[in-house]
């Protein structure tokens, strides 16, 4: 069974947390389970932003991105981020080669627009959402006993680089390298109904219904877009899940408990 786990939030700020999911992964891989890691970085893309006096501006739960700050994004995920959890699966003895869309050509975007994509609405700089790929590098890699670690940089049609959304990233990555199940480690506990409480159970109308409503908003937005498009490309199973929970990968995978939500 393949799976695409993306680790985003404080999980890749947190050295403790994100050495216990590598631990977790670790164990399942030694079942005989394949993963492909999706990260994003958008708490350390922060961090430098304001280092150097640059501003933020988010819409739809996207960052809009200038050429100075895309010089910003490429640096940080692809480097710092990036690195930072090969080594971690380094520390368990597990061979990780850190990845962003660029290479091998594996993941190729176009810019973003809000409209149906004619060049019109507003415009998000050097957005971009992954249109081809692939994954012949990636399978490669997997065939080898390498985990990929994959970065949410887009390398563009026109050869620019292009910051991808991590969550819509990692929908990409489910659907071309064919993945059984597709699994977004978060820092919250799931998708929450308008009382704040974890819907356990979602299919695509009740995400387009709850986005609708205006129950999902700012960064849950590309996420619940992203598990929609994973559907209608064919991955059966998303889930949703607090990755600060104990054990969480494993009892997910290895005992089937429902933890967070599930999307199918």
């Amino acid at each position: 069974m393949r799976l695409i786990v993306k680790v985003g939030g404080s999980l890749l700020t947190d050295q403790e947390l994100l050495h216990k999911i590598v631990g977790q992964l670790v164990q399942l891989k030694n079942k005989d389970l394949e993963f492909i890691i999706v990260h994003g970085g958008g708490k350390q893309i922060k961090y430098y932003l304001n280092k150097l006096q640059l501003q933020s501006e988010f819409k739809n739960g996207l960052r809009v991105t200038t050429p100075q700050t895309m010089e910003v994004v490429q640096m940080v995920l692809a480097g710092l981020v990036n690195k930072n959890i090969v080594a971690a699966f380094s520390k368990f003895s597990i061979p990780a080669v850190g990845l962003c869309g660029a290479d091998g050509e594996s993941f190729i975007a176009q810019k973003h627009w809000d409209s149906a994509g004619n060049g019109t609405g507003f415009d998000y700089g050097q957005v971009g959402e992954v249109v081809q790929g692939n994954p012949t590098l990636i399978n490669l890699l997997i065939s080898h006993n390498f985990i990929p670690v994959i970065a949410c940089v887009g390398l563009g049609i026109d050869g620019s680089y292009y910051n991808v959304n991590a969550d819509e990233m990692a929908s990409a990555v489910a659907i071309l390298c064919d993945a059984d199940r597709l699994i977004f480690l978060t820092d919250v506990p799931g998708i929450l109904d308008s009382n704040k409480k974890l819907i356990p159970n979602l299919n695509s109308r009740q995400l387009n219904k709850l986005r609708s409503n205006n129950v999902v908003t700012e960064g849950m937005l590309p996420k619940t877009r992203a598990c929609d498009r994973a559907l209608k490309e064919g991955i059966s199973k998303i889930h949703i899940v607090d990755g600060k929970e104990i054990d969480c990968l494993l009892r997910l995978i290895s005992f089937e408990e429902q933890i967070g939500t599930t999307i199918q």
